[in-house]
């Protein structure tokens, strides 16, 4: 009952105050109503919220060189993204009464706020999408175009979404490629099955993170979504991609890769899905922001990366952690009438700098301690050796080969002479 006047008097606080901020201290909305958004569907109560949770602590600032951020000088000028604006806006969330009409309040709004959004973000310019994520936060604000595009400006540029719409997109292939070692290290299944197809998360998912899944899902379930997002940041897109996914794993493996290229494409917009079923379903799969760190940082590694499941033998937890995948070692080919060798544990594999190499090169210090001799068999349960005797001439002539090679031409000379 405590909390529930709490929450309630915060409501009050935050509805009364309109376009002015409250009186909570910067940095945001207050814990109740952080735990109230999370929990449930608010409804009207989402846009103080939001607004608190967008614009709350921070100044939008203008930059050098940067047109003023007045949204009534800037959606009234000409931009070079008018006509590819123009026509995304009539196929914006056409199933939402809002943007139903052509020409109509909401239209109109979307463009002009696009407009102003391009002049404004001059290095971005315009990128589709972006009309998905404008057109969210004005079914929250309807009324209010210029809280609407300081709410996209604020979540742009304090969730760092900007640098998914910059020219040749450079942060969307780091998150595509976290996004495919997620998959492969919680939904396996899922990953043979895209695997057997031949495709990736670029073939179906760039929509999903670009419009943060407002393109793909109905309005309600985003608004939902986007209520974690807002206090919890990326990982909360990357858990609704998985649970999205983990909803046809049993499926997808048993189509034909035709059908099964088509079903990807669709299967989100298509099927219905319940806001706190989804997000019940994500908030099942343990992603960490450390985890989205690690595997950021990971994408700039020579070699492979991949998760793993890691067990403190201290406290016993478990948690997943991003390690580089071991490069394969080269097999020997087995001469005629040899069996095949058996794979050597990467445990015994010697390429440091004390050992020789597994392919016969030397270390560092070209020493033969710490080498195994190929001829020797060791009987693990009799504890007896016996020699392979064609492994051994092989290994004595190498080894004068090797002798000679060393000794340089006089010595060979005389060697042939019978000295």
């Amino acid at each position: 009952v405590r909390r529930c006047r709490t929450v309630c008097s915060w409501w009050k606080r935050l509805a009364a105050a309109g376009r002015d901020s409250c009186d909570e201290p910067p940095g945001g909305v207050s814990q109740p109503i952080v735990e109230a958004l999370w929990s449930e569907d608010l409804g009207e109560h989402r846009g103080p919220a939001w607004k608190e949770l967008l614009l709350g602590g921070i100044k939008l600032q203008q930059r050098a060189g940067t047109p003023q951020d007045d949204y009534e000088q800037l959606c009234n000028q000409t931009s070079q993204f008018d006509s590819a604006i123009r026509r995304d806006v009539h196929r914006t969330l056409p199933q939402e009464e809002l943007f139903r009409e052509r020409q109509g309040k909401g239209q109109q709004a979307l463009f002009r706020l696009l407009r102003a959004l391009a002049i404004r973000l001059w290095d971005v310019g315009y990128c589709q999408s972006l009309n998905f994520i404008v057109a969210t936060l004005i079914g929250v604000f309807p009324d209010d175009e210029a809280l609407v595009f300081n709410c996209s400006l604020a979540l742009l540029l304090r969730h760092s979404l900007v640098d998914l719409y910059r020219p040749k997109f450079p942060k969307l292939g780091v998150i595509i490629w976290q996004f495919d070692r997620i998959v492969e290290g919680f939904l396996p299944k899922v990953h043979d099955a895209l695997t057997k197809h031949g495709v990736n998360s670029e073939y179906y998912a760039i929509q999903w993170f670009l419009s943060l899944f407002a393109s793909d899902l109905p309005q309600k379930v985003v608004r939902r979504i986007w209520d974690r997002f807002l206090v919890a940041g990326w990982r909360i897109i990357v858990q609704v991609g998985l649970a999205l996914l983990y909803s046809i794993q049993d499926e997808l493996g048993d189509m034909e890769t035709c059908f099964a290229l088509s079903f990807l494409r669709k299967f989100a917009q298509t099927r219905t899905h319940q806001s706190e079923g989804l997000l019940k379903t994500a908030s099942s799969f343990k992603v960490s922001h450390r985890l989205l760190s690690a595997l950021e940082a990971a994408y700039s590694w020579e070699e492979d990366a991949q998760l793993t499941v890691v067990k403190d033998l201290n406290t016993g937890q478990v948690h997943w952690a991003v390690q580089a995948v071991p490069r394969a070692v080269p097999t020997p080919v087995p001469q005629e009438g040899e069996e095949p060798a058996v794979p050597v544990p990467r445990a015994f594999m010697r390429g440091s700098a004390g050992g020789a190499c597994l392919s016969g090169e030397e270390g560092p210090e070209e020493r033969n301690e710490g080498k195994v001799l190929p001829f020797l068999v060791r009987n693990l349960d009799t504890g007896e050796t016996s020699i392979l005797k064609r492994a051994f001439f092989q290994y004595r002539d190498e080894i004068h080969r090797q002798a000679q090679a060393k000794a340089g031409p006089v010595v060979r000379r005389q060697s042939e002479a019978g000295y």
